[in-house]
């Protein structure tokens, strides 16, 4: 598969977020949108799964590179729906993830929020 990259709704709610802190380890809930990326375990292929919205800059730049800035070449893209795929158009054009997308377990406040429970 080209890039190394897959995108797809989580098929069960078991893969855990390999995201940055705080968000790393938390559940990836069933029929969101996530991003693995190709890892080796103990000698097989897998994938490291992440939520869409935990998906880093470096991490766009880096799936940018290899897919030749070709988000449609993106493992995956083309059983994903029309409004999945603008946001990951929209990512790769602005070279991050939408605010909005950052699942609430990333622990980023919301414009406007000071600290949590107001």
């Amino acid at each position: 598969k080209k890039g190394g990259y897959r995108v797809e709704y989580a098929s069960s709610g078991r893969a855990k977020c390999k995201g940055p802190k705080p968000c790393a380890g938390t559940d990836i809930p069933k029929g969101s949108l996530r991003l693995g990326s190709l890892v080796e375990i103990r000698g097989m292929p897998n994938y490291s799964w992440r939520h869409w919205g935990c998906t880093t800059s470096k991490l766009i730049s880096n799936m940018k590179e290899r897919l030749d800035g070709d988000v449609e070449e993106l493992d995956g893209f083309d059983e994903l729906r029309d409004e999945d795929k603008d946001r990951l158009r929209r990512a790769f054009e602005e070279g991050k993830v939408a605010d909005a997308d950052v699942p609430p377990s990333a622990g980023k406040p919301a414009a406007g929020d000071t600290t949590e429970g107001e």
